[in-house]
């Protein structure tokens, strides 16, 4: 994880660490070689069961979005450029990029919100952005 976290630590830094490591973990299973039985671990370590993950058309839960990561790795995404930008008590901003070939790549921004170790909320800040990464992974099933 590279640095540039800011702001007030209700949780504390190491507790916040901890939670973004499991997610850049997961990030970097996402590099256009694994499967969903690699990668399925590493998604469930780092969200929590009830999560939601907001789309410009709406929410969706993590089984929902475990389908669209699944159609993702099977055109061999590549996430990338992962970055935390600010940290303001349990709310996370980070920025990432996801390349699919074939597709121009998806550079991201979006809030996650922490919660027992976990990331129980997922917001782009352009929601746009997450409606688009599930129409390609769409075009792949």
């Amino acid at each position: 994880i590279r640095a540039g976290v800011t702001g007030t630590y209700t949780a504390g830094p190491a507790a916040i660490g901890g939670v973004m490591e499991k997610f850049a973990t997961y990030l970097a299973a996402v590099d256009g070689t694994n499967d969903w039985a690699t990668v399925k671990p590493l998604y469930d370590d780092a969200f929590d069961a009830d999560c939601v993950f907001v789309t410009a058309d709406g929410e969706h839960d993590k089984e929902s979005w475990s389908g669209m990561v699944q159609g993702l790795l099977e055109r061999r995404a590549v996430a990338s450029d992962f970055e935390i930008t600010h940290q303001d008590g349990d709310l996370v901003y980070y920025q990432l990029t996801v390349t699919v070939p074939g597709e121009e790549p998806l550079h991201t921004k979006a809030r996650g919100t922490l919660k027992d170790g976990r990331l129980v909320r997922v917001e782009p800040l352009e929601p746009e952005q997450y409606s688009t990464m599930v129409e390609m992974a769409a075009r792949g099933q």
